[in-house]
Formats: C-alpha cells, structure tokens, sequence
C-alpha cells in the first residue's frame, strides 16, 4: 500500500510501477491528489491562481539554524 497522493506517494508509485511487476493501491484522503499542495481559484472571488499549501525552505544560514 502506498499511503497518500502528495508528491512523495505518487513518486513511490511511478518508481514502484517502472522497476516492478509488484501490484500495489495508492490511498488517498481527499478527493484530490497534491498532498499539502494545491491551487485555489476561488479564494479573494477574483480570476486569480493562489497557490496553496507546502512550503520550500531553500536557503541556510548559521544564524537561521536550531539550537
């Protein structure tokens, strides 16, 4: 069993599906796919994209790190 839709779970299934002959199901929640990630159209009620949802921390700096 493959466990939710976002990008890591529809990873797992295409490197799954291209190596294996292994049958397995894709479960998700919602009645989407994209995980944490999505876009909404509706959300100021203006003709907009907003993207939605997970972010990407691409930058480090000693001074930004945990203790």
């Amino acid at each position: 069993f493959i466990v939710g839709c976002g990008p890591a779970g529809i990873a797992a299934a295409i490197d799954l599906q291209a190596v294996s002959q292994l049958k397995f199901i894709v479960f998700e929640a919602r009645n989407r796919v994209g995980g944490r990630v999505s876009t909404d159209t509706t959300i100021f009620g203006i003709n907009t994209s907003i993207d939605l949802g997970a972010q990407w921390l691409h930058h480090y700096r000693p001074e930004n790190s945990f203790p």
